[in-house]
């Protein structure tokens, strides 16, 4: 093949593996925030008939406290309930303490570990336990939103494994059987001929038969940064992914796109 048709089909290569690497890292990032964001605004409201003294209130505190997969507990009394609702909602307080009375009930606010999530209803089974709660309220579609994201970041992230363990496939296999003649100074170095001018001759060769597989793989990335970065404004979980993720996903692709190209 033409030198130049080549090294321009390694690059068109290099280019369009380079976005698909870095689209499926954003999606990853995003999925990976979106679970984050959504579970620390989850939260089980359980609410108490009656008002307690503070000792039942520590008591019942620890009790909750002590639950398996429970990250923080809150008490919010009738007079804390009454001042956050007339802080969010003046009009709303005046409709409901008309009479004069103050209606709302004294309650836990309780927020669930990431691991009770997955098991949520014996959770749920077990905090109804500790006391005779008058109520319980929760936001059940919060509870399977979680869930599902939590599902997309693992398939994401074992897609993105198994693209990078299939690259290692292929320069280990390149490596083996050399077939590839951008990687020639890999059996130089090894063989009779220990000569550093050589290897050093070789190594020069091999690299500059990657760059255009190392651009495009770079261009490929930034192509896909720049397409989605509009999305930060919109979306407040937005998050980027881990330079040394990039930085992987750019080796991985430099190397699959430069083998290939060289076979």
């Amino acid at each position: 093949m033409n030198p130049v048709l080549r090294r321009s089909l390694m690059f068109a290569l290099a280019v369009m593996a380079g976005m698909a690497g870095e689209s499926l890292l954003l999606v990853r990032a995003q999925v990976f925030r979106l679970e984050s964001f959504l579970r620390e605004d989850f939260r089980v409201l359980m609410f108490l008939e009656n008002d307690l003294p503070n000792s039942q209130v520590k008591i019942l505190e620890d009790k909750l406290l002590g639950l398996p997969g429970v990250s923080e507990v809150r008490f919010v009394s009738r007079d804390a309930a009454l001042a956050a609702l007339r802080r969010d909602d003046p009009e709303l307080v005046e409709s409901v303490t008309w009479m004069g009375d103050n209606p709302l009930r004294p309650a836990f606010e309780v927020r669930p570990a990431p691991s009770a999530l997955a098991r949520f209803d014996e959770w749920l089974a077990s905090a109804r336990s500790v006391a005779d709660w008058a109520d319980l309220r929760y936001r059940a579609g919060q509870v399977r939103a979680i869930l599902q994201v939590q599902l997309y970041g693992h398939f994401l992230s074992l897609i993105l494994s198994s693209l990078l363990c299939l690259a290692c496939a292929a320069l280990a296999a390149a490596l083996w059987w050399a077939r590839s003649p951008g990687i020639f100074w890999l059996a130089a170095a090894v063989g009779p001929t220990h000569g550093g001018a050589t290897v050093l001759t070789t190594l020069r060769k091999f690299i500059g038969g990657h760059v255009p597989a190392g651009v495009g793989a770079a261009v490929g990335l930034v192509l896909a940064l720049a397409a989605a970065w509009p999305a930060r404004q919109y979306l407040p979980w937005w998050g980027m992914p881990t330079v040394g993720s990039q930085f992987v996903v750019w080796a991985a692709t430099t190397l699959a796109t430069g083998i290939f190209s060289s076979l």
